[in-house]
């Protein structure tokens, strides 16, 4: 899937970042260290990571005082992924690997009538009714993904999240995260 401004700026500052990280560049390290910070914040608050979650690209002409959508997008993405990739060897951004197919790696078997705690959360961030509480679910969802070393495509994520936000976005990007869970069938030998 083509990224929009907001996935091509989050990708390309992720994969810097990513490049630091796996290759213990102790900038990178450090630069993780401090987007972990701001998880669960809100954007701006944070003044040592600014650098890495605010763009030209990100504001519009009106903007006000309040965070633009693609402000907040790339700040939750960025600060989940710094949350995913902490101590971990294998790249945690990987392009291709949306919320729905990444929630179906860690639910392999066939989504029954009753359904088991992974579909439960998966259901939970699917009906979050406001940003904050998707936030919020998509946290659990990301240390599940963490603990599973399970990537997500944050840059996707990113341009997810700032479609959520838009009249009738959320239902559109709900739907998306639907159709890849459902159709994905995670095999034995699928690797990442």
């Amino acid at each position: 899937m083509d990224l929009h401004t907001v996935g091509t700026v989050v990708h390309d500052r992720i994969q810097l970042l990513q490049r630091g990280v796996l290759d213990n560049r102790a900038a990178g390290v450090a630069a993780l260290a401090r987007l972990r910070r701001g998880v669960g914040k809100t954007p701006g608050t944070v003044n040592d990571i600014l650098q890495y979650t605010l763009a030209d690209e990100f504001v519009d002409r009106c903007a006000a005082d309040e965070p633009t959508h693609a402000e907040r997008a790339a700040h939750i993405s960025l600060t989940l992924y710094a949350l995913h990739q902490q101590s971990k060897d294998k790249p945690m951004h990987q392009r291709g690997w949306g919320v729905g197919r990444a929630v179906r790696r860690l639910h392999p078997e066939e989504p029954g009538t009753t359904p088991g705690p992974v579909l439960r959360r998966f259901q939970a961030l699917g009906t979050s009714a406001d940003l904050d509480e998707l936030v919020h679910h998509a946290r659990g969802v990301v240390q599940l993904l963490r603990g599973k070393e399970i990537p997500l495509d944050y840059a996707l994520f990113a341009d997810d999240l700032v479609r959520w936000q838009r009249p009738g976005g959320a239902s559109a990007v709900r739907l998306r995260w639907g159709r890849e869970f459902y159709r994905t069938r995670p095999a034995a030998t699928d690797s990442h």
